[in-house]
């Protein structure tokens, strides 16, 4: 099935920069929530100007770009959660964070953010506090080389490393083990479409939920070089992942911006296409803008709204 979604005015944005978080695993975090009343001026620009220079940025990187600096943290949202350093089968050290909805809003569904190919999880902190609010225990964490997670040599011409799969794999399983939920699923964006994709062969979960959803690597690589003259490899086997998006078997939402011509809308069609519970909303706007154009009373809102309804009546139905 498709929706329509149109593209809607000037949303709230409810959060604060504060400084970052220092601290190993298992460091648990429950501060005041800090009321939107507080924010000043200066902090909402300072806010503002980030998120501006997120989408920008988020719209035009199509290769691997990762920052090592946490631009913010959970705490200085007033968000509880816990900080967690974990380890894959090859030794890699990845840190996430573990945020917890409140008590009175707890729907007991987890999703776990696998985000694109720039920056590191505290730019998809916005995103996280919002769904963390509505109800959702929300894992963020960052593949090696990005963030605070271990040490990788990253050439950026790479679309992706196979490596990052084994992180999600690792996360997946995790969250399995230590977060008690009815539901786990993934919210994936871009380049964290690949990773979750191939993560869920060997680790399936409940749901996915996508923006900007990869159908194959090779006709990205042929549409970067179309649009930027810039060359960008694969590894090793990605010729054989457009064929594991046939396989997976649980629900799937994918929303998909009018004006993508990366990972088109077109593209999401087929993916959709394939089987019955999958759903397809479009919302006028470019490449991972669906944030930004389903927004309402606050930053998102149709967009969370609909990844709701959609987890309620699908995983419901099983």
């Amino acid at each position: 099935m498709a929706g329509r979604r149109d593209r809607f005015g000037s949303s709230e944005i409810i959060i604060i920069f504060g400084e970052c978080l220092e601290g190993g695993a298992m460091k648990r975090h429950s501060p005041s929530p800090i009321p939107l009343s507080s924010i000043t001026n200066k902090n909402y620009m300072k806010l503002f100007t980030f998120l501006i220079f997120q989408l920008l940025v988020l719209n035009q990187i199509f290769a691997l770009n990762p920052d090592r600096n946490y631009q913010i943290t959970p705490d200085s949202l007033g968000l509880t959660f816990e900080s967690e350093s974990i380890l894959t089968p090859d030794n890699a050290e990845i840190k996430l964070w573990n945020i917890q909805p409140p008590i009175e809003t707890n729907n007991e569904n987890t999703i776990i953010i696998s985000y694109g190919d720039a920056g590191n999880m505290s730019w998809w902190l916005n995103q996280a506090a919002i769904l963390s609010q509505v109800g959702y225990n929300v894992i963020l964490f960052d593949y090696r080389g990005f963030g605070q997670s271990s040490d990788f040599e990253i050439n950026k011409d790479m679309l992706y490393y196979n490596e990052f799969v084994t992180d999600l794999v690792t996360v997946i399983k995790w969250t399995k083990k230590n977060v008690k939920s009815k539901n786990i699923g993934l919210l994936s964006f871009s380049m964290g479409t690949i990773m979750s994709t191939i993560a869920v062969q060997a680790e399936p979960v409940d749901f996915m939920i996508a923006e900007g959803y990869v159908l194959n690597p090779e006709t990205i690589k042929q549409r970067i070089k179309d649009l930027k003259g810039k060359e960008i490899l694969l590894p090793k086997n990605s010729n054989d992942y457009k064929e594991k998006i046939s396989k997976i078997n649980f629900p799937i939402l994918i929303f998909s911006g009018t004006e993508d011509i990366v990972t088109t809308l077109q593209d999401s069609k087929k993916i959709v296409s394939e089987r019955k519970n999958r759903k397809l909303i479009e919302f006028v706007g470019n490449h991972l803008g669906g944030f930004q154009a389903l927004s309402k009373e606050y930053f998102g809102q149709i967009y969370v709204e609909d990844i709701t309804e959609f987890i309620q009546k699908e995983c419901n139905r099983r």
